[in-house]
């Protein structure tokens, strides 16, 4: 009875691998953005290199700022789960990861203001048209993380 069980083995790993096979080369075909545009998060905004150079700044300021509040301790951990990531190792979501660093109820709210004042410059740096794809896409977000999963 065991040897039946061995021999169908093989045969249900090569049906299991001819239906996962054609998913393969799609997956590897992701699209790029063409030059000149900014995709982040599936958003075209179509940035300007001055828009894109602004971006960046208030991101590496936001992140410098959050970092100063931060502990030792909690930055060491921090860049652990960054390299982490960088390295292609499955590790926590960001959610996760931020949850992981034991906060204090002062720190989440210095980061929370520090947050709310990147995402007022973010927006005034974008045209009017380029707010109202990035809500959108903010709104569709909301929308697909309430739905239970299927």
């Amino acid at each position: 009875m065991n040897i039946k069980r061995f021999l169908l083995l093989p045969g249900a790993l090569a049906i299991a691998l001819s239906y996962a096979a054609p998913m393969l080369p799609v997956a590897a075909q992701t699209p790029t953005p063409p030059a000149g545009q900014y995709q982040k998060r599936g958003v075209n905004l179509n940035l300007t290199d001055d828009q894109k150079a602004q971006l960046k700044q208030i991101r590496e300021s936001t992140r410098s700022q959050i970092e100063s509040i931060l502990t030792p301790e909690q930055k060491a951990q921090l860049d652990a789960a960054k390299q982490q990531r960088q390295s292609g190792q499955r590790g926590q979501k960001v959610r996760g990861m931020w949850a992981s660093l034991n906060l204090t109820a002062d720190q989440k709210a210095q980061i929370k203001t520090i947050r709310q004042d990147a995402k007022q410059k973010m927006d005034a740096v974008l045209t009017a048209e380029q707010r109202q794809q990035l809500e959108q896409s903010r709104q569709q977000r909301q929308q697909n993380r309430q739905q239970p999963a299927q």
